[in-house]
């Protein structure tokens, strides 16, 4: 059983019905007039994520990345040679030199809204990189500056385009399991191993947000807001929440457990699972890479097992880039002058889930969203 012989809408990015709000009095969106127009990109950071957003910005014709932005003089340089661009050391710089249409902020979390809000005042559309920031007072901050200034802002929530994770919700849309009885999602690893910043609470949040807001918003994109959730974890001695598992809940009795981990040791390698089950059969997926997610050999591995069938039926995934389809979605939004897939009120709902997954988890009981 192939999968491309179910829907090719799996394979392709997913697209948002337009909202209503877009069209209030006093929210323009600045645009791009034709079709051919160049898009001038800054890269904001230069650790293991910008690198994959500038291969991927590199992969695409109608953008020219003009600038990446590093405090470090002798890494920006060096990416400066490698992509045909200016090195900065300050947006402020960037900003003052070029005329960007995109910039895309990959430093830690606590910088976010800083850079978000100075890249929305001089004009630029901003992709700004998972987890996005830590309190939902911060990210209104973020929304109202793109909001003011007219210009697109969106979360990288990258998992959306991972190949499986497409196909997984094209299963779950079309209602190919039937009723659906539990989901299970995991992604636990070791720290890693390109930076040192995840260990300071203050500045990525931790497990709990940087790994677990992945799944979380997965499951947001899947089932929406949940009704209720209750958490379990442990804190490490530097005061992050690295291993949680939190129960899940929808109104429409769909129920799911999400697990998550920075804290694996020895040669654990970076796990990825996926399952569903429902009456009509068992959608699964998993993956283990090696230290990081990109060490190791990568590969389909989505297996089918419909109920009343001895057979197990391994689903053929087109492999496809998904920084480059998230990238991609964000400037086709652009262009079209259209709701992203992730819009700003997701990336809001999600935060909530995150936040009351902390309450749980520091209080120990039940919380009702």
């Amino acid at each position: 059983m192939s999968f491309r012989s179910f829907s090719r809408a799996a394979r392709e990015t997913p697209r948002p019905v337009r909202r209503k709000n877009d069209k209030r009095p006093g929210f323009r969106i600045r645009r791009r007039g034709k079709a051919n127009d160049m898009f001038k990109v800054a890269v904001v950071g230069l650790g293991y994520i910008a690198q994959n957003h500038l291969e991927a910005y590199r992969s695409m014709p109608d953008v020219t990345i003009a600038a990446v932005v590093s405090r470090s003089v002798e890494k920006g340089e060096k990416a400066a040679q490698t992509y045909g661009c200016r090195h900065y050391e300050t947006l402020d710089a960037a900003l003052a030199a070029e005329k960007l249409d995109v910039v895309s902020i990959c430093v830690p979390t606590y910088l976010h809204e800083e850079y978000v809000v100075k890249a929305a005042r001089a004009g630029c559309h901003v992709l700004c990189e998972k987890p996005v920031t830590f309190t939902l007072e911060s990210l209104d901050r973020m929304i109202a500056a793109c909001k003011e200034n007219g210009v697109r802002f969106m979360v990288a929530q990258v998992a959306r385009w991972w190949p499986e994770f497409i196909a997984f919700k094209d299963y779950i849309d079309h209602k190919k399991l039937g009723q659906l009885h539990m989901l299970y999602e995991k992604r636990i690893c070791q720290h890693p191993t390109w930076a040192t910043w995840h260990r300071d609470p203050s500045k990525s949040g931790g497990g709990l947000y940087d790994l677990n807001v992945h799944d979380i918003d997965y499951l947001y994109s899947l089932f929406g807001m949940p009704a209720r959730l209750r958490a379990i974890g442990w804190k490490s001695p530097t005061g992050c929440w690295n291993h949680v598992c939190t129960s899940l809940e929808w109104k429409n009795g769909v129920k799911a457990v999400c697990e998550t981990s920075l804290e694996m040791t020895g040669n654990f390698p970076f796990s990825i699972e996926l399952r569903a089950t429902g009456d009509q059969g068992t959608l699964a997926y998993a993956l283990s890479a090696g230290v990081n997610i990109n060490d190791g050999e990568h590969g389909s591995n989505l297996n089918w097992y419909p109920a009343g069938d001895e057979k197990v039926y391994p689903l053929d995934v087109e492999q496809t880039d998904m920084f480059a389809g998230e990238i991609r979605e964000f400037l086709d939004a652009i262009r079209d002058n259209r709701p992203a897939a992730v819009t700003p009120e997701d990336s809001r709902n999600v935060l909530k889930i995150v936040l009351a997954i902390k309450q749980s988890l520091e209080e120990g009981n039940v919380v009702e969203l």
